[in-house]
């Protein structure tokens, strides 16, 4: 009797999968095996995780009697009774869309029978079984089975058959349907999809535990339908996963892989519709969920890969500048989302950087400003000697430290900076690089704002023969050739007014009328340049007493008040500038009404 008892039950220990391909795109909440025994699944593992490797561990066992003739399950073991024919034993591997309780079966990875002798011929060793192959890799399993004497039936698990019979039906047919049109693009396949699933979802009320599991399946297809371009209707789809992620708050199993599906949806909106607003919440769910991912997880490998997190990074930091208080918290999400050593942490400290910058400029507040520079200092760390942007970032942060924060407290430090941050850009920026034209141009810019500080004689003569470099990159047709004219006019005429070399005056002049040419009526910058070239002309008269020159300029200035807003920021200085025209012209021709036209514009 011993005998025959020890070669009653066969334990199969289930202990890990590998070169598990996920079928069709679609992230699945996890992995599990199922036995079955004539077509008919006895025994499915728990749900395990899927890593970044497409491996899975169970570590699950399942004690089976050997085999004579089905009479049934009864509670964990697997009976048969005597007969010529053994019952036929296959193993399938299924992913589940849902980490708890599963609507349906999910979708088959693999599926393979064997005979029990197969099974049985290994040992006490683990051994490999190897699938067909999906994808263009073989999934195996790793499996023990080993005779035992006698049953312990507290492990293994039944199969979870607490959801109706019917919504499994559908929901089955649904993923077969989607399984199919994935293979053949038949919009045939998508529609029958879409049909069982919304058969599913109908026979689920909000209260029902499957709601969340048929909003979702339901709108997967349909997102693959829009993306295919067989279906238009995105935006009942992103419903219908924002609905499941209702139900499904932080603490529920299934939340990451319900937050993912919704930053799919928007992204995908945001790829065919260019909103910038799915692109934003993209980035806050990615915020909230990855959080959620441990590292390692094949979910946490997708949301953080070039085609998740990382293009809704990039396409965050191509959006516009937005100051405002949602803007800025964006842009501090989106640092977030790049930790210490992610590729796009630079571009996103630049474009918090900017926005900082923006609100500094449009509010004061010098803690933005000093934010802003904290920020651009990291993003130059992070792009040592080599690195191709280096310039960029050395550029953008002698700009804070030149035009905000030392315009706005003058301390030299920041100008003398500055300068150093400006002469590295230039060395990184060769003859024939793209964008020496820029280097030279903020370094000249830079060197004629010191000498106006400290009117050392070689800052200004290196300022023009940079400017001067700078304007030859910059011919005719270049878009900022009318910054160059302006910045080397204004080089000159600082030049002149220090050491009176008329030379340097007239080519001011020159220079200023070409950058006027190229700035239409509608330029927002227009008023400058007017304003530059008539203190020019005025300079001009005083030295020439031509009085045609400070004729132009009144007009010049007249002009500007004609073409400014009532409540434009500069019209107050416009009525200075016209003042300083008028006086120049008393000061040469000594006429009483010139003084009090200059009264009347105080």
């Amino acid at each position: 009797m011993s005998g025959s008892s020890e070669s009653r039950y066969i334990r199969l220990n289930v202990i890990s999968g590998k070169n598990l391909k996920v079928p069709f795109q679609r992230v699945p909440a996890g992995i599990y095996v199922s036995i079955n025994i004539d077509s008919q699944r006895l025994w499915k593992s728990t749900t395990g995780v899927l890593s970044s490797e497409n491996s899975v561990a169970w570590g699950d066992a399942v004690t089976l009697q050997r085999p004579r003739s089905l009479l049934g399950a009864v509670r964990r073991v697997i009976l048969y009774r005597s007969s010529h024919t053994l019952p036929a034993f296959a193993v399938e591997i299924r992913a589940s869309y849902e980490a708890g309780r599963m609507l349906g079966n999910g979708q088959v990875i693999g599926k393979l029978q064997m005979s029990w002798d197969e099974l049985l011929d290994h040992g006490d060793e683990a051994f490999d079984l190897s699938f067909p192959s999906v994808r263009g890799v073989h999934p195996s399993l790793t499996l023990k089975a080993a005779v035992v004497q006698a049953c312990d039936d507290q492990e293994g698990a039944l199969s979870d058959s607490l959801v109706d019979c019917k919504m499994i039906r559908h929901t089955d047919a649904g993923h077969a349907q989607f399984a199919k049109y994935m293979r053949s693009k038949t919009v045939s396949h998508l529609n029958a999809a879409v049909e069982h699933f919304q058969l599913v979802l109908d026979q689920c009320p909000v209260s029902h535990p499957d709601h969340a599991a048929a909003l979702t399946n339901l709108a997967w297809a349909r997102l693959k339908g829009y993306i295919r371009n067989h279906l238009q209707d995105i935006d009942n789809t992103i419903s219908l996963f924002r609905d499941a992620l209702a139900l499904r708050p932080q603490r529920h199993p299934d939340c990451p892989l319900s937050l993912y599906n919704l930053t799919e949806a928007l992204t995908w909106r945001y790829k065919k519709k260019s909103t910038a607003a799915n692109i934003r919440e993209s980035a806050q769910l990615y915020h909230e969920l990855l959080p959620l991912c441990p590292v390692g997880t094949y979910l946490r490998s997708i949301a953080s890969g070039k085609n998740g997190v990382d293009y809704v990074i990039e396409e965050c930091n191509d959006l516009p500048t937005d100051a405002s208080d949602e803007g800025i918290c964006l842009g501090r999400v989106v640092l977030d989302l790049c930790p210490v050593g992610h590729q796009h942490r630079p571009g996103a400290l630049d474009e918090l950087s900017n926005a900082l910058e923006s609100r500094f400029a449009q509010s004061g507040n010098i803690d933005d400003l000093d934010e802003c520079i904290q920020f651009r200092r990291e993003a130059v760390s992070l792009c040592p000697e080599g690195h191709t942007d280096r310039d960029v970032y050395l550029n953008n942060l002698a700009v804070s430290l030149r035009f905000y924060r030392f315009n706005h407290q003058g301390n030299h430090n920041d100008l003398d900076e500055a300068i150093s941050l400006y002469e590295e850009a230039l060395c990184l920026c060769p003859v024939g690089h793209e964008s020496r034209d820029d280097s030279l141009d903020n370094l000249g810019g830079a060197l004629v704002t010191r000498f106006n500080k400290r009117g050392a004689r070689d800052d200004i003569t290196r300022a023009i023969s940079l400017l001067r470099e700078a304007l030859t990159l910059r011919p005719p047709g270049h878009p900022r050739r009318d910054i160059t004219l302006n910045n080397l006019a204004l080089a000159l005429k600082t030049r002149y007014d220090e050491f009176d070399v008329s030379e340097d005056l007239n080519e001011a002049i020159d220079l200023y009328r070409e950058s006027l040419r190229l700035k239409g009526l509608d330029h927002p910058g227009r008023h400058v340049t007017l304003f530059n070239l008539s203190s020019a002309l005025c300079s001009r008269f005083r030295h020439t007493g031509k009085n045609e020159d400070v004729e132009e300029a009144i007009t010049l200035c007249q002009e500007i008040l004609e073409t400014l807003p009532s409540l434009h920021p500069d019209r107050c200085f416009s009525y200075m500038w016209l003042k300083e025209a008028y006086l120049s012209r008393y000061r040469v021709q000594l006429n009483p009404a010139d003084l009090s036209l200059a009264v009347r514009e105080l």
